[in-house]
């Protein structure tokens, strides 16, 4: 699966998530993201609609991963708190390089990237595979 099938699969897809924390591994091409994702529906009734659940998001087949540096003007300092991103399909028109960067990535590689909210700014990865695990119950809409 690809991260924006999963961003469409998932109750909320990456919107509004918070990401705690990333780990990457170039020798495995694995990226590891401990997150909470939005799992409520919008006609859920409160506080289910607003509910979170902790996750494991990893992205086998890593091909590249990159990280905007942030805005000097937004509050990008640590604050004890997880960055809240969404989800956002790497598109040409809204990355000059990727054209020519997705040319040379191997056949089955996508493009997906996180806007974080905290930073204003963007994680960028290349993959061939996303795959969600649930911390605890798997929640009643979730993949």
């Amino acid at each position: 699966m690809t991260l924006n099938e999963l961003d469409e699969a998932l109750p909320n897809g990456f919107h509004d998530a918070e990401i705690f924390s990333f780990q990457l591994d170039y020798v495995a091409a694995i990226a590891k993201f401990r997150m909470n994702l939005l799992v409520g529906w919008p006609d859920d009734p409160e506080p289910e609609r607003q509910a979170y659940q902790e996750a494991t998001l990893v992205v086998n087949g890593l091909c590249c991963f990159s990280v905007d540096p942030p805005s000097p003007t937004y509050p990008f300092l640590p604050d004890g708190k997880p960055n809240c991103v969404s989800g956002d399909p790497a598109k040409p028109d809204n990355l000059p390089s990727l054209p020519g960067l997705a040319a040379k990535l191997p056949h089955g590689t996508w493009c997906y990237r996180f806007f974080v909210h905290d930073w204003n700014a963007f994680i960028h990865i290349a993959g061939r595979e996303a795959v969600v695990t649930w911390l605890g119950e798997k929640p009643k809409h979730a993949v």
